[in-house]
């Protein structure tokens, strides 16, 4: 459900970049897929802090969890960090895989300007959101990701992009949805209660 909620909020934003033009088009995907780089790893550590999470908390090793958590973190930090640079410092020639076409190289190089530098935050954001789903807690994450990644994008096309006359409209919108993703996870890690339930069976297994 959260896939394709996700998906359809993407559907949006692309329909909105097809308004700007073919050129624009083809940059924006030639943009997307090369941010893969960055973002599939980062969703497939999420993925994994899931297993891991419930595997300490099935050995009852609750402190493995939050250890994990953070090594997490600061891997998907320092890699999206270091790829992030190296997409930004090679763009010209990895754009030109897809096109010579100067307008579609020019678009594709304008979105990673505002998409590099900030992967670090889904680092976090699919880090923390693996962590708590790992602990039985799947809703929480879920409501944050539709939040964010969905419907403030669809507050942002229809009330703040209207003032925008380029591009730069979208594009900035990717940066500022994730770091709304991750200001509600981290206030979610923090005052969640996320691993409650868990520290109350075990006290009671131990008395």
């Amino acid at each position: 459900l959260q896939q394709s909620i996700v998906h359809m909020g993407i559907l949006l934003v692309q329909s909105v970049v097809n308004s700007f033009g073919s050129a624009a088009l083809a940059g924006y995907s030639a943009g997307s897929r090369i941010e893969s780089l960055s973002i599939v790893p980062m969703l497939a550590m999420g993925n994994a802090m899931s297993t891991f999470t419930a595997q300490n908390i099935g050995a009852g090793k609750l402190d493995r969890v939050k250890k994990g958590m953070n090594k997490t973190l600061w891997i998907g930090i320092i890699y999206t960090i270091v790829t992030g640079a190296l997409i930004l410092l090679f763009a010209d020639p990895i754009m030109r895989l897809f096109t010579d076409d100067p307008g579609v190289v020019a678009y594709g190089k304008q979105a990673m300007h505002y998409f590099c530098p900030f992967y670090w935050l889904l680092s976090i954001l699919h880090g923390l959101a693996g962590t708590i789903r790992g602990t039985g807690k799947s809703i929480p994450p879920m409501a944050v990701l539709l939040i964010s990644l969905c419907l403030f994008r669809i507050f942002w096309i229809q009330l703040i992009l209207p003032h925008y006359t380029t591009i730069n409209g979208i594009f900035v919108l990717y940066p500022i949805s994730w770091a709304v993703g991750v200001v509600l996870m981290i206030l979610y890690t923090i005052f969640g209660h996320w691993l409650y339930p868990v520290n109350h069976k075990n006290k009671f297994h131990q008395e």
